[in-house]
């Protein structure tokens, strides 16, 4: 009998609770309607958003759409400071409490209000409650912002900043080229930093959008599209065709001067890399990576190219590299000989040894099979030796 009547009694608890915390509400939401001034209407908002109780958003959404329509009315400064604060407070509640229906407020704190932080706040209470009939908007107001420095670039940071957490917070696609270049902007480092550390969390794949960057932006930022492409979430072999595509595209444009051709190898060397890294056996890279050896922009270009057909092993790749083999043990029976050629048959020889691939044997043999005419150092036919084990 104990049990049933305290299980009764806290069913009645229960049930008065929500009843409780509406009539409370209720009570704020009056007095916020017959306030007076400012300083009475601000702490009404304050007793409303400590109650933490979400079904207090229709009222703090109420509170929103009054404050706008008598902002004018407060014209000191210490009245725009309070109304500002206000606003922060409210905006801040309804993204925790996600209350989609003060998002046409929120946007309106947005393009109405003169505080930066109060503006950043309406952003990022957009991004928590998902509104995504404002996706598109807040790109479009973080791309104009990147363009160029605001004339208050201490205000233009912290509207960017908002609009980078609130499109992180938003996922959707859109969001993922302001952002972006927001990383590359003319913000502070805080804001840079933040910007890169939300693109992940933007699009879990962004390699059709990095593949359009690395497409129609300048050298430098088809660049920071590939690093981007490290640390994406995307699938190995999502990530592997956008290197790919970097490698092509980085010896298909043809640079202006010695530093845009700097670049290009950039481009092409983190592309080389990140083909190793991926172990791409992808034989459409061969072409791209033995460019990369016989024209690189300089040996550490050429030597990745050389790494590249290595690890991808196939038989085209086998096949490039059974070429280089054969054509420089060539020019050293010619004569032709320097220390980059050294460097560059010992890369070839241990990259075909790790082809495991029989197509590169008979380079490998006429190497090592040396006579005594071919000038090779001992080092260079051991070398040889060695790779030829590799190969079943």
């Amino acid at each position: 009998m104990k049990r049933r009547i305290a299980l009764a009694a806290a069913l009645v608890i229960a049930a008065l609770v929500p009843l409780l915390a509406d009539e409370e509400a209720e009570v704020y939401r009056n007095l916020y309607r017959e306030a007076e001034g400012l300083q009475q209407k601000h702490s009404a908002i304050q007793n409303l958003v400590g109650l933490k109780d979400r079904e207090t958003a229709p009222v703090i959404a109420e509170a929103l759409e009054e404050m706008l329509r008598t902002q004018n009315n407060y014209t000191t400064a210490s009245e725009k400071e309070l109304f500002a604060r206000a606003l922060r407070t409210v905006a801040a509640a309804l993204g925790e409490y996600k209350y989609e229906a003060s998002a046409p407020f929120l946007w309106m704190v947005v393009e109405q209000v003169k505080d930066p932080l109060a503006r950043a706040e309406a952003l990022m209470a957009l991004g928590r409650m998902r509104a995504l009939a404002y996706a598109e908007r807040i790109s479009l107001f973080l791309r104009d912002l990147n363009l160029k420095p605001a004339d208050d670039a201490d205000a233009g940071e912290k509207l960017a900043y908002g609009a980078i957490i609130a499109l992180e917070k938003l996922k959707d696609p859109r969001g993922f080229s302001p952002v972006f270049f927001a990383a590359d902007g003319w913000y502070s480092q805080r804001v840079k930093k933040q910007a890169e550390r939300s693109l992940p969390n933007i699009v879990a794949d962004p390699s059709d959008i990095l593949k359009g960057l690395i497409d129609t932006e300048d050298p430098a930022r088809k660049v920071m599209a590939l690093k981007f492409n490290a640390s994406s979430s995307a699938p190995v072999e999502r990530k592997n065709a956008v290197a790919a595509y970097a490698l092509a595209l980085g010896h298909l444009k043809a640079p202006r001067d010695r530093a845009e051709a700097k670049i290009f190898s950039d481009l092409r060397k983190l592309a080389l890399r990140s083909l190793v890294a991926y172990k791409s056996k992808d034989t459409g890279i061969v072409d791209g990576a033995l460019a990369s050896y016989t024209k690189g922009f300089d040996d550490e270009e050429r030597l990745l190219g050389l790494t590249c057909l290595g690890s991808n092993g196939t038989d085209p790749a086998a096949t490039a590299l059974r070429d280089v083999i054969l054509q420089l043990n060539k020019e050293q029976k010619a004569g032709v000989s320097d220390e980059v050629r050294i460097r560059m048959i010992k890369a070839a020889i241990e990259n075909a040894g790790l082809t495991k691939n029989r197509i590169v044997r008979p380079a490998l043999v006429s190497v090592a099979s040396n006579d005594g005419n071919s000038g090779w150092s001992s080092s260079v036919i051991l070398a040889a030796q060695s790779a030829m084990k590799e190969i079943p």
